[in-house]
């Protein structure tokens, strides 16, 4: 069963206890976003989306009762003097709620977050927040341990245990079959290495920038990646 962030009650357990499937858009452009737009659709599965700039796709997003749209906040041109996108963590966070005005989840690009930039969240409306990474295959992870909780400032917290990207870094593998036991699994992905099956991230720099414009060439470089891992959890193959 697949849920949606929004959903946790940390009093409830089964309104956690399930697979939940969230998406870092990243700037994705809107060919490589619906891309992976479709192949979530066509499971009619509950998923969280973080949405990091303006597209026509959003609203496809929000008009699927299955579907969740949160925001993806990005401090880094903050934390290096860049106010591209305010001059304070108060204006970084008003962009993107400008850009999703009802989101009520929130997970920042890199991760970035502090207990000033949580309460904020939750004085503009955040209910849940994912910012917290704890690799599933990491040596001394326990994953029955990593539950959301709520957090002080009245959030709900919610880890997630495996992510795209950072799984190129682990030897270990994630096992899907084991993952669907878990009472509680969250997984981060990101809709260009959905597009590239990323599996890699030295030979996904290589061929990004050709494989944008022809999906063949990640699919003769890349497999066994992060679109092989969602579709192994929708259920395709």
């Amino acid at each position: 069963m697949f849920g949606k962030i929004s959903e946790i009650n940390v009093s409830n357990p089964q309104s956690f206890q399930k697979i939940f499937l969230t998406f870092d858009i990243d700037w994705a452009s809107d060919e490589v976003l619906e891309y992976c737009l479709n192949i979530v659709e066509k499971a009619e599965v509950k998923a969280t989306w973080f949405a990091t700039h303006k597209t026509p796709l959003l609203e496809r997003i929000l008009e699927n009762p299955l579907f969740e749209l949160g925001i993806h906040p990005n401090f880094n041109p903050l934390l290096e003097g860049n106010f591209c996108y305010g001059k304070n963590y108060e204006e970084v966070l008003k962009y993107y709620l400008d850009i999703v005005p009802k989101a009520k989840v929130m997970r920042s690009h890199s991760l970035a977050h502090s207990s000033r930039i949580l309460m904020e969240a939750k004085k503009l409306g955040i209910t849940h927040e994912s910012n917290i990474c704890i690799p599933y295959v990491a040596q001394g992870v326990q994953s029955e341990q990593i539950l959301p909780y709520l957090n002080w400032d009245g959030l709900v917290r919610c880890p997630y245990h495996w992510a795209d990207d950072v799984a190129c870094m682990y030897e270990n593998k994630i096992d899907i079959q084991t993952a669907k036991r878990e009472a509680y699994f969250v997984f981060g992905f990101h809709p260009i290495h959905i597009f590239l099956n990323t599996n890699n991230l030295q030979a996904y720099e290589k061929i990004k920038n050709k494989a944008m414009n022809n999906i063949k060439i990640g699919d003769e470089f890349l497999k066994n990646g992060a679109r092989t891992i969602l579709k192994g959890l929708l259920g395709y193959w």
